[in-house]
């Protein structure tokens, strides 16, 4: 797969959830991408981690390559934004990604909905976290040569993910997709929280 303008694996959602992901839009294109609803808000950039915050929990990655709205985000989000970055090479990916709804109600409800849709999805090897986030999975799944570890939770009425693309489906990667979870939640729940976020940009 390679490319994250190409169809990446994202783990996500109750024990064997995989939907595709077409990366983020390409650097310079800030602008929505196909597959969101026309309605969801294009979410503020500093929703998501900055490529320093990333680099405290991954040193490899290098530089954040692309931004925009999360294309494949489930049922009807009222704002969403989707952050890509990669290693210096550009075989390795992160993408995070967070969803908002109208409430918490309906961000849960459209996980387990999410989840249930797709626990017959082969190959996918999911686990359950306890005490990170609402349902809070994380999943590992292969295609072609390329394994992605990520996963998911509800906080709020936040859906939030992170995916780690072309790693090796390890204990330590999997702990750092759950890191990631942590930290992009809190980080995000302050910044759409304090009065003064700013209009989405980048």
């Amino acid at each position: 797969m390679g490319s994250l303008a190409g169809t990446a694996a994202f783990a996500l959602l109750g024990g064997a959830r995989v939907r595709a992901q077409s990366g983020t839009p390409d650097t310079g294109v800030a602008d929505a991408t196909p597959g969101t609803q026309a309605h969801a808000e294009l979410l503020p950039r500093d929703v998501v981690l900055s490529l320093a915050e990333l680099q405290e929990v991954l040193p490899d990655i290098a530089s954040e390559t692309a931004t925009g709205d999360n294309a494949t985000a489930v049922g009807s989000p009222e704002g969403t934004r989707a952050v890509t970055f990669d290693t210096a090479d550009g075989n390795q990916h992160v993408v995070l990604s967070v969803d908002q709804y109208d409430s918490a109600t309906d961000a849960s409800a459209t996980f387990r909905e999410a989840a249930e849709m797709s626990r017959d999805v082969p190959g996918v090897e999911g686990e359950n976290v306890p005490d990170l986030g609402d349902g809070a999975i994380i999943d590992v799944v292969t295609q072609s040569d390329e394994t992605h570890v990520g996963g998911g939770a509800v906080f709020g009425d936040l859906i939030v993910n992170a995916t780690l693309q072309n790693y090796k489906a390890s204990d330590a990667n999997k702990a750092i997709v759950t890191e990631l979870i942590r930290r992009l939640a809190a980080h995000a729940r302050d910044v759409l929280q304090s009065p003064a976020t700013p209009a989405a940009a980048g």
